[in-house]
């Protein structure tokens, strides 16, 4: 098997780029993520203000805004020097640390963990079969291999648990979340909403472990499905699937969409009432079952990603998939993703160790830079802090 090192070397930089440069809010975070005078600190910062508002994802910007994701940073120089064991000692630890806060430190509890390679290299490399095998082995490193395969191209579906204690019963519950993943090559091509600055990156996004924490530990009510109002919001809000080329929307609007009720004003699934209190404007008439997409939002690496088409090879074949998860107790899926499966404590300590043992080390940080230096990196994170006032995508999580 080849490693991280070998396949990072094959990587072919993306000719398209010199026509079409990335976004300016990507050019911006990438003059931070590859600096390296930045501190860790500084690049999650820069990390937290892009999720919070450059992208479309509501659980994604409520998580950011709350300080609650969790990055895991891989640079160039540990992607072109360093061991595989190397690499998956990092992703383990980092991932180890975010699920023991997730489960037993609420001031410190993160709903989401992101693993990014921030890398001029892997930034600027074409989304073709190396740039696949480059994302499948950093994905194989980080322990998230296959469940299952779709039946398209084979793409995969890897899932994980993450842990929390109910305050009012004593136990452990686990909640089940899918990896996803993203890119810098998105920028600009019908995959637009699955960018990401830096290079790639795997977000691992419980909506669960959220849900309870917030009705567990905030004390906020999530009777109306405040999931399912976030999860339909995103797909609404989903990045034109525009072409590369042309520059053109495709007919479909978006990556994904929502769909509309039929003439009677009934869901797909007919038999499930809408669970939502208050429905806002943007998805009256919607449907609250399935929604439609050119990418199945459960799958990780896609195979679709790297055929570097201009329209979406699945146009005229969308995915369907299903939002009953979040809210109906009768989906198997509900209890695993959101309702919460029982764990005992001594299950999760097996995996992320017993407190006793628990050990916290320190960020590590860059060498000891120049003042003209750290001068350079406040001026990059500054531009980035000026993202908040610039209008982009619909936010609607605020009271959240």
């Amino acid at each position: 098997m080849m490693t991280v090192g070998d396949l990072f070397e094959r990587l072919n930089g993306d000719a398209r780029r010199v026509a079409r440069p990335f976004s300016d809010d990507i050019l911006q975070a990438n003059a931070l993520l590859h600096n390296t005078a930045a501190t860790e600190d500084e690049m999650a910062e820069c990390l937290d203000l892009w999720c919070q508002h450059r992208q479309p994802c509501q659980f994604g910007k409520v998580a950011a805004k709350q300080g609650r994701i969790h990055f895991c940073l891989l640079r160039e120089i540990a992607v072109s020097t360093w061991s595989d064991e190397e690499i998956a000692e990092q992703i383990s630890e980092e991932k180890q640390l975010w699920k023991q806060r997730a489960a037993f430190d609420p001031q410190r509890a993160a709903h989401s963990f992101v693993i990014v390679v921030a890398s001029p290299r892997v930034a600027f490399a074409a989304p073709d079969q190396h740039l696949r095998f480059f994302s499948d082995r950093i994905l194989e490193l980080a322990g998230w291999g296959p469940d299952r395969r779709g039946v398209r191209r084979k793409n995969t579906v890897t899932s994980d648990f993450l842990y929390l204690k109910n305050p009012k019963d004593g136990k452990c519950y686990g909640f089940r979340f899918n990896a996803d993943f993203f890119a810098c090559a998105a920028d600009g091509r019908w995959w637009h909403d699955h960018r990401f600055p830096g290079g790639i990156a795997f977000t691992a996004n419980s909506t669960g472990h959220m849900i309870r924490f917030r009705e567990w530990y905030e004390g906020k009510d999530q009777s109306e499905s405040w999931a399912l109002k976030q999860a339909m919001l995103t797909i609404n809000n989903a990045a034109p699937a525009k072409s590369t080329v042309t520059g053109d929307a495709q007919e479909d609007g978006c990556v994904t969409w929502l769909r509309p009720l039929d003439s009677n004003g009934r869901p797909m699934v007919a038999d499930i009432q809408c669970p939502l209190a208050n429905v806002p404007g943007t998805l009256q008439g919607k449907d609250w079952t399935r929604y439609e997409g050119l990418l199945h939002t459960d799958h990780a690496v896609r195979g679709e990603f790297f055929l570097d088409r201009e329209i979406a090879p699945t146009s005229s074949r969308p995915y369907l998939m299903d939002f009953t998860y979040l809210y109906d107790e009768k989906q198997e899926d509900f209890e695993k993703f959101t309702a919460g499966k029982l764990f005992t404590d001594d299950e999760i300590y097996a995996e992320i160790g017993h407190p006793q043992d628990w050990t916290y080390r320190a960020i590590p940080t860059v060498a000891a830079r120049s003042e003209r230096q750290a001068a350079r990196v406040a001026e990059q994170l500054l531009i980035c802090r000026r993202w908040a006032s610039e209008s982009w995508y619909v936010d609607d999580t605020e009271g959240s």
